[in-house]
């Protein structure tokens, strides 16, 4: 059973412009899926059938019913993808900037029991203060698009000496053998201007 779908072709496909045209097009073109679809218009502006640009080009029948409707509602136009613009952002640009400016500030002026930023923080102070909610993950993100960096403290001990440290450090070089005797690391976040 042979499915008519009613497009135009030949001549009538794209009438306002030659197989010349498009070959010219494909010709130019450096990206695949839009050489793909030049060239689906060109079996047909030659007069194809879909079963027969089916087989020459190697993909579905529907991709190439797909291609050529992209082209009968856009034009020639059509052997681009349109741009879509995406889910706008959560927070506006002005919140981002107030957001930046609150963090460079203390959490202990912004109601918070602790001297540095973690990401639970953030994530509560934007809750709070915007009503927009943000997993750690994607409030990560943010933060390093805002210009911060994430810091691991290190632990001291209590009766460590400055220079014994400083002579530890020389001798061992940069890298420090010390674990971490928590368990789960515990991040802050600082400014990258700042560090």
């Amino acid at each position: 059973m042979c499915m008519t779908w009613g497009l135009a072709r030949g001549e009538a496909f794209l009438p306002r412009t030659s197989l010349y045209e498009l070959k010219r097009l494909m010709a130019a073109e450096t990206e695949t899926k839009p050489r793909l679809r030049l060239l689906i218009a060109m079996h047909r502006k030659q007069g194809k059938s879909l079963d027969e640009i089916t087989d020459a080009c190697g993909v579905p029948r529907r991709t190439v019913h797909g291609a050529l409707e992209r082209f009968r509602e856009r034009g020639v136009g059509a052997a681009h993808a349109v741009k879509q613009s995406g889910r706008p952002d959560r927070l506006t640009v002005e919140q981002l900037r107030n957001l930046r400016k609150r963090l460079l500030r203390s959490p202990l002026k912004q109601g918070f029991n602790q001297a540095f930023w973690t990401t639970r923080m953030i994530v509560a102070l934007v809750k709070r203060e915007y009503g927009v909610a943000f997993t750690p993950q994607w409030m990560w993100a943010l933060l390093c698009r805002l210009g911060f960096s994430c810091k691991k403290p290190r632990p001291t001990h209590y009766k460590s000496s400055p220079r014994e440290v400083a002579a530890f450090k020389k001798k061992r070089g940069a890298k420090s053998q010390l674990r971490e005797e928590n368990g789960a690391p515990s991040f802050v976040w600082t400014s990258a201007v700042s560090s």
